[in-house]
């Protein structure tokens, strides 16, 4: 068992390794940017760090219903970005991942009661976000 942040993303259901996650804050004035890929909202200034923010929906595919209110702070591997969610459900352990993902942004799913639970691969979401500047 590891612990996670259980979050929601549109109407799905995610969890996220809490050694990824810097902090949760609510997301803000976030300031577009001209010529950016859809799924990066901009950018925001949180306590003197511009971080880009992105949206977390567009970038699996999760058709969104709301406009995001709060912003997730993820980091890896020395980088660090914003990433607009809906809302944070709780911190607590669950089991690794088994169920595989077509996804290369998930590191599997858990099924906890009758949830399951996609877990984000934060490397991956920014070796994405990487990939697709070049």
């Amino acid at each position: 068992m590891s612990i996670y942040v259980r979050l929601r993303v549109a109407a799905e259901a995610y969890a996220m390794p809490v050694g990824h996650v810097r902090e949760i804050a609510d997301i803000g004035t976030v300031t577009p940017v001209p010529g950016l890929r859809p799924e990066m909202l901009g950018v925001r200034n949180l306590r003197g760090q511009i971080l880009p923010v992105i949206d977390l929906a567009m970038l699996l595919r999760v058709a969104r219903t709301d406009t995001p209110a709060r912003l997730l702070v993820a980091e890896a591997g020395g980088l660090a970005a914003g990433l607009a969610i809906d809302e944070v459900s709780g911190v607590g352990e669950m089991p690794e991942p088994t169920d595989e993902s077509d996804s290369d942004l998930l590191s599997g799913a858990v099924l906890d009661g009758s949830d399951l639970i996609g877990v984000i691969d934060v490397p991956g979401v920014f070796a994405e976000l990487e990939r697709a500047q070049r």
